[in-house]
């Protein structure tokens, strides 16, 4: 099954998956991690929203997903424990 981000080219699953934060260069890590990117993709608006709420500058960053492959010490979320 295709994932639901649309790109042929998304595993959908394998690894995990996490929604982000960038600012420039820096990436931070805000929820998951989730087993699907689809899962990841509908929380894509709560991290934002978070974040919103916990920077002014937040309105500013761009907001996306991002996977963490297996074998890989997993992130830790900064709203999600």
């Amino acid at each position: 099954m295709p994932c639901e981000c649309g790109n042929a080219d998304c595993p959908a699953t394998g690894g995990r998956f996490f929604v982000t934060v960038r600012d420039g260069k820096r990436t931070g890590f805000l929820l998951g991690p989730y087993d699907t990117h689809a899962e990841a993709l509908s929380h894509v608006r709560r991290g934002s929203d978070l974040a919103d709420v916990a920077d002014p500058r937040a309105a500013f960053y761009a907001f996306g997903t991002s996977r963490v492959l297996d074998g890989v010490d997993l992130p830790k979320a900064v709203f999600d424990a």
